[in-house]
C-alpha cells in the first residue's frame, strides 16, 4: 500500500513527520458518490532514510505484515473482551439466580469493552516507544 505524503518536520533523531491524506470510502473520487466529504490528513513519523527536507513530497510504502498485525490487535482485542465479559458474567449471573442476567451481562460486556481500550492505549504507547514504525520512505517525488 503506497501513499504520498508531505514532510512537515524533521526531528533531531532523523525522524520525519509526514502528513498524509486519509483515503475516503469513495476512493478520493467524490464525484462518484456526490458527497461533500472533507477528510483531514494525519501525521505519521517515519525514519528519514532519503534525507528528505521539509516541504518535500515523498512516496511511502506500508509494511504489510505490520499493518495486518496492528489491524488484528485493534479489532480482535475489543471483540474478545466484549465476548468474554458477556459470556463469563452470563454464566455467573445465571448461576446466582438473577432473573434478567442477559441485561446485566451486556453491561458487564460493555465494561470489558472499555477496559480493552485502555489495554489498546498501553499497546499503542509500547509500539510508539519501540519505534516499530510501519511505513518506510521509498522515493522523493
Amino acid at each position: 500500500m503506497d501513499q504520498v505524503g508531505l514532510v512537515t518536520k524533521i526531528r533531531d533523531d532523523n525522524i520525519a513527520e509526514v502528513k498524509i491524506k486519509r483515503m475516503t470510502a469513495c476512493g478520493d473520487s467524490c464525484e462518484s458518490c456526490s458527497g461533500i466529504c472533507h477528510v483531514p490528513g494525519i501525521v505519521i513519523t517515519v525514519p528519514n532514510t532519503l534525507n528528505a527536507n521539509v516541504g518535500d513530497e515523498i512516496e511511502l510504502r506500508a509494511k504489510g505484515e505490520s499493518i495486518l498485525k496492528y489491524a488484528m490487535i485493534t479489532y480482535m482485542i475489543p471483540f474478545c473482551m466484549l465476548l468474554i465479559g458477556i459470556f463469563a458474567s452470563m454464566y455467573i449471573f445465571k448461576s446466582m439466580g438473577i432473573k434478567s442476567y442477559e441485561n446485566y451481562s451486556f453491561l458487564v460486556g460493555l465494561v470489558f469493552l472499555a477496559i480493552s481500550y485502555v489495554i489498546l492505549r498501553k499497546i499503542d504507547k509500547k509500539i510508539e516507544k519501540t519505534n516499530n514504525l510501519s511505513f518506510e520512505m521509498v522515493k522523493i517525488l
